[in-house]
Order: structure tokens, then C-alpha cells, then sequence
């Protein structure tokens, strides 16, 4: 996809973390062909001392007439040490808003059309 942006931020450029982005991209713009761009931001803010460093994925995603926010910001998760969970996790999230805008989007079009 052209319109793929992926930043680290905190964290040392992965390779296996891009390349698990582009998958899943992949996968996304596969199911809703309509999808003009995505921004992720891979991050590993610094926490409290007394939790582990967990990852931080957020995801813009770039749809006719919006963009869709989609923030994996799980403080108390600690399956998002593991930078590989959090990723699959913020693709799951954008899937099913963008399969809820895109499900509307077609029932008004339908309404609009009966």
C-alpha cells in the first residue's frame, strides 16, 4: 500500500515489528478497499517503576470524508510488553470500527436507494 507511515518512537527501529505492520495493512486495506492511508506510531513510553515498559500502538487510518483514531493505550495490560500483542491488537480495534463505519455507510446507502 502507498499511503503506509510507521514510526518508532522510544523504541529502536524493528524490522519484524514493520513487517508485521505491513501485514496486517495488508489485510485491512484487502477487506475495505476504500482505506486511502494509514499512520502507525509504534511506541514504548516510559511507565511507573513498578510496572514493566509496556508498548503504545496507535493507528490513523485514512477513509473517504474522515480519518479513524485508533489509540491502544492499555496502561494495565502487561500482554503489551510483548510489542507484537499490542500491534495485533490495535489492528483488531481498527477492524471493528472501520467494520461498524463501513457497515452504516452501506445501510444509508441502501435507505437512500429503497
Amino acid at each position: 500500500m502507498k499511503g503506509l507511515e510507521i514510526s518508532f518512537r522510544d523504541i529502536e527501529h524493528s524490522d519484524g515489528i514493520e513487517q508485521t505492520i505491513r501485514e496486517k495493512t495488508n489485510k485491512l486495506t484487502a477487506t475495505f478497499d476504500n482505506i486511502t492511508g494509514i499512520r502507525a506510531v509504534v511506541a514504548m513510553p516510559h511507565n511507573h517503576s513498578n510496572k514493566g515498559k509496556l508498548a503504545h500502538v496507535s493507528l490513523e487510518i485514512g477513509l473517504p470524508g474522515e480519518t479513524v483514531a485508533i489509540t491502544n493505550d492499555n496502561h494495565d495490560n502487561t500482554d503489551h510488553e510483548d510489542m507484537y500483542v499490542a500491534v495485533r491488537d490495535a489492528f483488531d480495534k481498527a477492524q471493528r470500527k472501520i467494520r461498524k463505519i463501513h457497515d452504516k455507510r452501506v445501510d444509508k446507502n441502501r435507505r437512500m436507494t429503497a
